[in-house]
């Protein structure tokens, strides 16, 4: 993680985003601008939160540790998105693995100003509500797509949430085959039937595989596999 030293970046990036209509300027001004490599985790399982993490570039990754030690996706986050509003007023610990997909920027606000903010923000209050409505949401919806989908329209379903930005764009076009083993894990099923799946898209012109890496052929064969679910 890099701290990044610049009040404008961050005024700029408040304002981008519309964070300069939910917080006031005295909490945007104390924001910290943080950058996150690929892969690189904002927060494990078990930490304290002494704040919260507002994506404002980039793409997030958010799973769950089973007890068996196995992790299960519960989805993919874009801008603007909000890390630590559960954990914020009575400061549970973490229950999710949060990581970066590629490089990622957050602006952090620390927990003592947050809760003084919240005492007579009511912009804040309703983004906050917003933001934990969207995740009872979306949680309902991974967990039913993790037990009642396929592993053919659960990958589907995973590939289409990791190529899309937040405007329905393609952020990315491939994922490395070398990554398989723990996309299964995050799928809940074994890497010698998500490679059999993996081998029949190639064979219906779905995907591609080249040099380690997988590439999208087919995106609205790709679709109607995801059935409009994504992991979101």
């Amino acid at each position: 993680m890099q701290t990044i030293n610049d009040r404008e970046a961050v005024r700029a990036l408040a304002v981008k985003n519309g964070l300069d209509g939910i917080f006031s300027p005295l909490v945007t001004y104390k924001m910290e601008l943080r950058r996150y490599t690929d892969e690189e985790k904002l927060c494990l399982v078990g930490d304290q939160l002494d704040g919260m993490f507002i994506l404002v570039e980039g793409k997030l990754k958010i799973q769950t540790l089973l007890p068996n030690g196995k992790s299960m996706l519960v989805r993919f986050t874009n801008p603007i998105s909000v890390i630590g509003d559960v954990e914020l007023l009575h400061r549970f610990p973490v229950k999710n693995q949060v990581e970066s997909v590629g490089e990622s920027l957050i602006l952090f606000a620390g927990r003592r100003l947050l809760l003084r903010e919240l005492e007579e923000n009511t912009a804040l209050l309703r983004f906050l509500v917003g933001e934990l409505s969207h995740k009872l949401h979306t949680l309902g919806q991974a967990s039913a797509l993790n037990l009642l989908y396929p592993v053919e329209n659960r990958f589907a379903s995973y590939l289409m949430s990791l190529f899309a930005d937040k405007n329905g764009d393609r952020r990315v076009e491939e994922i490395r085959t070398s990554s398989l083993i723990e996309t299964a894990e995050l799928l809940g099923t074994s890497y010698r039937h998500l490679n059999r799946i993996v081998r029949r898209f190639i064979d219906e012109g779905i995907i591609t595989r080249n040099r380690g890496r997988l590439s999208v052929l087919d995106e609205g064969k790709l679709a109607e596999l995801a059935n409009g679910n994504l992991y979101e």
